[in-house]
């Protein structure tokens, strides 16, 4: 059974995790990050993830990772301050699988 048809119909947006990356105030030595934040994913979107991973409906990496998709937008803060807003998605499979049925053509 899918996951997915018990939470809600398909969508055409990809499930993702979203996160926040403001500079590291905290930061005494090289080893800390430079940046850091909070990050969240849905229970809902979390669960698509699941779905997604375990159908095989992912573009695997060359060490067999599951490749994902980030995106990242400049944002400043209510409080004036500058951060990068994040958003990661599982690689669209359907995408690849295209690009690739339509390059065995030629």
């Amino acid at each position: 059974m899918r996951i997915q048809s018990l939470l809600h119909p398909p969508s055409t947006d990809m499930p993702a995790f979203n996160a926040s990356l403001f500079a590291n105030d905290r930061k005494k030595t090289d080893q800390q990050p430079d940046l850091t934040g909070p990050g969240s994913i849905s229970k809902e979107d979390f669960l698509l993830v699941y779905d997604q991973v375990m159908n095989g409906k992912y573009n695997e990496g060359d060490r067999g990772e599951i490749k994902l998709r980030v995106a990242a937008w400049r944002k400043e803060s209510l409080g004036g301050k500058k951060y990068l807003s994040l958003s990661l998605s599982v690689d669209d499979y359907t995408a690849a699988a295209a690009s690739q049925s339509s390059e065995a053509l030629f």
